[in-house]
């Protein structure tokens, strides 16, 4: 797939920084594939120097200054022209997304609809955000909370979701205020060109800016004292550099990391819908998502037909190029995960588990050497399996079967993750028990784990730290508390 030129594609190359910075010359290179086609280029990106970084920094931190003095309408009123704009060219960004993370085009679509309908309910929660007036302890006093933007944001985004997990961040983070600069997935890079190609002249200069690279370029921002808070999505080992870093500069860090999501899967009357819900949950984006359900703990009378349906729903999954219409299941989208996908099977089935379906590499008659992996059912006893404990990020599902509410409440409950998880139940008490019981950040009773558009996104555990994206709570993060106290004399 060609990049579109609306963008700056023109000839498939792009600046290391957005907007352009005067040291723009003589960059290190990376380049973005096809991962359904690997032996297609998409694009060459150049890798930000220091002093492209220390640039970019300085513009960010001038625009902070005059973007912050606007009231919160008219930031409300900049970004909501923006998220039109955005909307007017979602097929072409969606082209962007498909073109280097693989996903099919109606996944890409649909990642865009869901964040502009995010966005639009953070700028509503924003003009209800800020100051507060609490009672004066003494007569003539006045006391006044206030909430003021912190300056320079970072956001680090992963390469599965390139629009909506940038967006975001990069919402709640600019309409407080702030600015931001975006370190997008090096994979991935090319929708997040597009979102800052469509903010021209409608956000100040240097509000958001855009910087390429790998993690080396991300510790150096994060390193900067310059940047006051930084947002983080990926996997908890990086996820945890990231923090120490930030900590030792005293900067606000919030984590959305891994999942190893559980589907509690009782004998329901309608067996159908629920096994419709996990399928959905489990294979969108080919399993490349950190809420996507990776687990079901079944009851044990039901194992049968919940296994017979999953087989027959995984047998009708289509792989092939994102920009094929028929196509339901993406490729994986780098090497590397393709390779730690199959390491994780392999070992999961020399150390007991049972493979029902898939478990290999899959070859696409229109895509050679694609990355693409065969959906997989595995069977577990043992809750120790690596299957059932670790985050393969990839089209595998894992049954865990279990004969008495309290067992599969602890099965559920017992990896270091806690982002999200669902239980399928028509019991009202087991339902009440679930929602009492159950250790992750987001909890769905008879329903999949995609999360809706006003709540918080927040994982504990393993799977996040600090507040949540989405949701009011966020605006808080970015945004600093002050008391103030006023004599009315």
């Amino acid at each position: 797939m060609k990049l579109p030129e609306e963008f700056g594609f023109t000839d498939q190359s792009v600046d290391a920084v957005w907007p352009i910075v005067a040291e723009s010359a003589a960059n290190t290179l990376f380049t973005t594939f096809d991962p359904a086609r690997p032996d297609t280029q998409i694009a060459r990106y150049g890798i930000a120097n220091p002093a492209q970084i220390d640039s970019a920094l300085k513009r960010s931190v001038e625009s902070f200054k005059q973007w912050s003095s606007l009231t919160c309408a008219a930031r409300v009123t900049a970004l909501s022209v923006w998220l039109d704009r955005i909307e007017k060219h979602t097929e072409s960004i969606a082209i962007c997304m498909t073109a280097e993370q693989g996903k099919p085009l109606a996944e890409s679509r649909g990642e865009i609809g869901k964040c502009l309908r995010e966005s639009r309910q953070m700028l509503g929660f924003a003009g209800s955000h800020g100051g507060t007036t609490l009672p004066g302890r003494t007569a003539g006093f006045r006391n006044i909370v206030m909430r003021r933007p912190l300056g320079v944001a970072l956001a680090i985004a992963p390469w599965n979701f390139p629009v909506l997990t940038p967006m975001r961040k990069l919402v709640p983070a600019l309409v407080s205020g702030n600015s931001v600069v975006l370190k997008p997935s090096e994979f991935s890079p090319a929708a997040a060109i597009a979102l800052a190609h469509l903010s021209n002249g409608i956000l100040p200069e240097g509000v958001l800016s855009v910087v390429q690279g790998n993690g080396e370029v991300a510790a150096s921002l994060n390193a900067d004292e310059r940047i006051k808070a930084v947002s983080f999505t990926g996997s908890v080992e990086t996820g945890r550099v990231v923090a120490a870093k930030a900590a030792s500069g005293l900067k606000r860090v919030s984590l959305e990391l891994g999942g190893k999501n559980g589907a509690i899967l009782d004998a329901v009357e309608n067996l159908d819908a629920a096994l419709d819900g996990i399928v959905a949950a489990a294979f969108q984006c080919s399993g490349q998502r950190c809420t996507s359900i990776s687990r079901i703990i079944v009851n044990r009378s039901v194992l049968q037909p919940v296994t017979k349906g999953l087989r027959q729903r995984l047998d009708s999954l289509v792989a092939g190029h994102g920009s094929e219409a028929t196509t339901t299941l993406g490729p994986i989208t780098t090497a590397s995960q393709l390779e730690k996908i199959e390491a994780l099977v392999n070992t999961a089935i020399a150390s007991g588990a049972v493979c029902l379906q898939g478990g290999k590499r899959l070859v696409v008659d229109t895509c050679a050497s694609g990355q693409f992996f065969e959906p997989t059912l595995l069977q577990v006893e043992d809750a120790s399996n690596v299957a059932a404990q670790d985050e393969i990020f990839g089209p595998v599902l894992t049954i865990q079967p279990y004969d008495t509410d309290d067992e599969a409440l602890a099965l559920l409950n017992s990896t270091r993750f806690g982002l999200t998880s669902s239980v399928f139940t028509d019991r009202v008490r087991f339902a009440a028990r679930a929602l009492a019981e159950t250790q992750s950040g987001m909890i769905h009773i008879n329903h999949g784990t995609v999360p809706d558009d006003n709540m918080p996104f927040v994982g504990i555990g393993d799977s996040g730290l600090g507040i949540g994206s989405v949701g009011p709570s966020t605006l808080d993060f970015y945004t600093s508390e002050h008391s103030a106290y006023l004599a009315d004399n």
